[in-house]
This record gives C-alpha cells, structure tokens and sequence, in this order.
C-alpha cells in the first residue's frame, strides 16, 4: 500500500492567472438555509450533464456512484445522468448557459473556462462547503484545486487529474529490439526503425474534432524544446505564440508527418479508430490521455493488452524531462440553476470519497485527485505502469483551450493546418496576431 500524494504541480501558474477573474457573487446563498425533509424532497430530481457516452467504459464507474448516491443520500433526491459526448459538449454547455437551462450540476473544464461562467455568474462558490468540511477539504492532493479557485474560491471540484501520455506495445518494441526513449532523438531513432520494419510508429487522431489532440502533441513537444516557461508566457500574455519554441514544435511534427511517422490517411482518422488501431496491435504507439487506460483495457482487448504500457514524450532538450501536458480532470460544477445545493454538494463529496475514489481507480483507471492509500496489488498493469510513471513528472502544462477557450481552439485549428501541411511559421504568426487583436 502506498499514499497517492502526486501533486498537480500547476498551483502557482493557476493561482496568478486566476487572481484578476471575477466571481465575488459566491452563489452560496442559493442554498437554502434549512434542509428540506427526506419526505418533503422525496420526488425531487437532480440532473448531472457529463461529458461522454456509453461506450466510454468509465462512464459506468460514474453511474455505479451515482446509482448508490441516489440509493443512501439523505435528501431523497434522484440524480440522474444526461450524457453528452465530447465533440458536443461545449457547444451543447455553451448554449444551454445562454438560454438559463442549464442542468443542476455540470461537468467543466478549469482555468479559463470555467472562469468564463464564474464571470457570468452562472455558478456557485463551494468555497464554504468546503471549509465547513476540513477533512473533505484537506481530502485533495495538494495545489488541485487552485486551477479551480477563483478570487480565493473554489467554483468546481475535479474527481480525478489527467496526463498526455504515449502508450507503446511492449511486444512489438521487443521484437524489433527497442528500448523506451527517454531523449527525443531516441524517439526518432524507434520511429524510423519500425518505419524500416513496415510497423506504424504512431495512431494519433487529427480530425477537426479530435484537433485538441493534434496540439495536444504539439505542445507537449513545446514542453521538452523549452519547459513550462514557453507555456506560461503564453498563457500570460508576455510571450508570443509564434516564439522560436513553438516554431520548432511545429516544424517537428511536421517532419514527423512528412517521414510518415503516423498511420496513413491520419488527417482523417478519428479518435476512436486511432484507439482501435493501437488496441488492435497495427501501431507501436499511440498518443493520448491515461483517461484511455480504461478503455484500452477493456475485455475485448485481451489479448494485447497485456503488452500495453506508457511513457511521457521524451524531451528535445533533456533539462524539460518530466515537463507533461496535463491538469485536473473531470470536474463538476453546481449552477445557479440548482434549487438543491446541499444536495449537489452532497453528491460532490460522494462522488471524490474514498469508496468512490477507489472503484474508479481500480476498476476503470482514474487516477484520483485525493490522497488515498493504494493497493498496488489491484491495479491493472497499465495503470500501475502510469502510476509510476507519474513520479517522473516534475511540471504539467495545462491545455491551452482550458487556459483560454477562443485562443486555444485557434491554436487546435491552427495544428490540424500544420498537420495538413500549412506553412508553420505562417500559422503560428497568424495566431499570434490574432491574440493581439483580442488583447487591444
């Protein structure tokens, strides 16, 4: 047994983005000041808009944990779920906070994302719930929840953190006498020998919904050219999208879409074909999120699951080792649409306790955003795998389209550009002037 203590490492880049954003209407007092009886509430339904869909196998972990809130709470609410798949859900959320119809809870991104809807006072402060409960409070690993603060208080809770990781098929790296890399020249050397060997190196996902992937890759490239210094001078404004770092990042992967480092006609394959290339052993590698741990090891890929393993892209330059793309995940909100708070609150606690914590660890590999005591005996291997892979990394950089919604969807459309062979420094200057126009 050993204690889940990997900190976020993004506290203090959160913290001074996030101290100018409004959010002084904490919104609690939308809950009411005595609770409802269990009688008086016994029909009352809660509804909980997730991001995913059925065939994402983690969304039956959440629907386990809601069916037993839903079975023990004490409020006699039925929460129930309306789940929206990810290429849909921003808009779907965005639209539904434009006409008021918002569902009670919501599933939400950090930074400036959800900062747009702190603004809007659209949401409310668990700032209070949080410190009446010193030991929910104390339950999350440290500096999680800052990406979720706002003007000192936390509008969202994360049931879990992600990282970008790259998955490799230990069988096919053992057949062709490969090692994982841990530079990224070594990186280039495995791709051009499985290139040599007739194997795809890479499954990456590049269509328009599935672009967050595409730069995704692309700045985790950044992170090992110049470390999370790059990111966060972006992020503040005091450096510039088309810095010499950026430039570099594009122009590899260019390259590396040139050499034909990814599966034919990638431009075009979505993610969920890139996933089943990989499961179904036709690449070496695919790129992703440890959110896909669940789904990669799913029954039906038995049989070459037992080969999968992860490791964090490997830096150009060794001084950014450890520098990973990656943030809280999975977190919930209460709107101001909630007539129920100390029951969406209640379901919050639920949903981040131990129990619950721990069956989506060991049974659908989330990693959990709480200190809690795991048993490494129940772990999938993959998921041990990146348990420990985690205490390699020493610094995550955020995705840019939580950091800023607009710019970073330009900077996601931009890399599908890249990927079709746009001119790099082109696209990066375009996007840099277009931050500009919307600084002024």
């Amino acid at each position: 047994m050993k204690k889940f203590t990997v900190c976020l490492l993004i506290g203090a880049m959160a913290a001074s983005m996030l101290a100018g954003c409004g959010g002084s209407n904490s919104g609690s007092s939308d809950s009411a000041d005595t609770k409802e009886s269990k009688e008086e509430s016994s029909s009352e339904t809660m509804t909980i808009m997730m991001n995913g869909s059925d065939s994402d196998s983690y969304m039956e972990g959440y629907r386990k944990i809601v069916d037993g809130f839903n079975e023990s709470n004490e409020y006699g609410v039925k929460v129930e779920i309306q789940n929206v798949v990810n290429s849909d859900y921003k808009t779907k959320l965005t639209t539904m906070m434009a006409s008021d119809s918002e569902t009670d809870i919501i599933f939400t991104w950090e930074l400036g994302y959800l900062g747009n809807f702190v603004n809007g006072n659209k949401i409310v402060s668990l700032q209070k719930y949080l410190d009446e409960d010193e030991d929910w409070k104390n339950s999350f690993n440290g500096g999680i929840l800052d990406p979720l603060t706002y003007d000192g208080e936390v509008y969202a809770i994360p049931t879990q953190q992600s990282t970008a990781i790259m998955y490799y098929n230990k069988a096919i790296f053992d057949e062709y006498n490969l090692e994982v890399p841990t530079t990224y020249d070594e990186y280039v050397q495995v791709c051009d020998t499985l290139k040599e060997n007739g194997v795809t190196p890479v499954a990456l996902a590049s269509t328009a919904d599935d672009a967050w992937l595409v730069s995704q890759y692309i700045q985790q490239l950044s992170n090992g050219i110049k470390g999370e210094d790059l990111f966060n001078s972006i992020k503040d404004g005091t450096g510039k999208w088309n810095d010499e770092g950026m430039i570099e990042a594009g122009k590899l992967f260019q390259e590396e879409v040139n050499k034909g480092y990814f599966e034919d006609g990638f431009t075009g394959v979505s993610g969920d074909e890139a996933k089943l290339m990989f499961a179904n052993g036709q690449t070496a590698m695919y790129f992703n999120g440890c959110w896909e741990i669940s789904n990669l090891d799913k029954k039906e890929n038995a049989a070459e699951a037992e080969n999968f393993s992860c490791f964090i892209m490997p830096p150009v330059n060794e001084e950014y080792a450890g520098v990973a793309v990656g943030s809280v995940d999975t977190s919930y909100a209460v709107t101001k649409n909630c007539k129920n708070v100390d029951a969406a609150v209640a379901l919050l606690k639920y949903m981040t306790n131990e129990d619950s914590t721990s069956l989506l660890l060991y049974d659908y590999g989330r990693i959990p955003s709480t200190n809690i005591e795991i048993d490494d005996s129940k772990l999938t291997p993959l998921c041990a795998d990146f348990v420990n892979l985690l205490s390699t990394v020493n610094a995550q950089t955020p995705w840019f389209d939580r950091v800023d919604t607009d710019l970073g969807n330009e900077f996601n459309n931009a890399t599908i550009g890249i990927a079709n062979g746009d001119d790099v420094q082109d696209s990066f200057d375009s996007l840099q002037s277009y931050a500009e126009s919307k600084s002024k």
